[in-house]
């Protein structure tokens, strides 16, 4: 909960509403592991230093995000709604990008009948109307190798959202907008990035 906006411009006091920043359910989970090849660990580690170069240091990590959605308002608007709120949240199976919920359930999209003043009456957000969560793998390859006593080098291999899987953005909430409705933008699709560290 946050208390950060006023809902009306004549109030006193910021309103007590549900975060922008909520998400009920998330879970995060990664694991380390480092391959028991090479120098220092409990395989072959007496490896000519060719071979200790190419196989061993090498370590593989992996995390794993999944999260709910951030709740969505639909800011003065929701003054000239008309219908029943608990029809605007559409199952699973029937949302989409183009119609992430039910944008006839009683929202007037007239933009010669909006009101340019009003006192807000509802809350700036509804917890049972959110965007897309979020699933995502992040993976990574790593390989350490010493070049002399006193220089260590580390090569980084990174993908991120490794699957490739759809993380949509948030649906547009404005009812005069052609776009009302539907989400036009996305997380960033799967990525890769190299780097390359020397210690000395």
């Amino acid at each position: 909960m946050e208390a950060v906006e006023f809902q009306s411009s004549v109030d006193a006091r910021p309103y007590e509403s549900l975060s922008a920043l909520d998400r009920p359910h998330r879970f995060v989970a990664s694991g380390i592991w480092e391959i028991p090849v090479g120098r220092g660990r409990s395989l072959e580690s007496n490896l000519p230093k060719a071979v200790e170069f190419l196989v061993g240091g090498w370590q593989l990590n992996g995390v794993l995000q999944k999260q709910s959605g951030p709740p969505l308002g639909f800011g003065d608007a929701w003054t000239l709604f008309t219908g029943d709120s608990t029809k605007i949240a559409l199952p699973k199976d029937q949302r989409n990008p183009d119609r992430w919920f039910n944008t006839d359930a009683g929202f007037n999209k007239n933009a010669a009948q909006q009101l340019a003043n009003n006192r807000r009456v509802s809350p700036l957000r509804f917890n049972n109307i959110r965007a897309d969560g979020q699933s995502r793998w992040d993976l990574s390859v790593i390989k350490s190798f010493r070049v002399t006593e006193k220089v260590k080098t580390q090569f980084r291999a990174e993908c991120l959202n490794a699957w490739n899987h759809p993380n949509l953005g948030t649906p547009n909430t404005t009812p005069t907008n052609g776009s009302f409705g539907a989400v036009t933008s996305q997380d960033v699709p799967r990525s890769w990035q190299f780097s390359l560290k020397v210690s000395f």
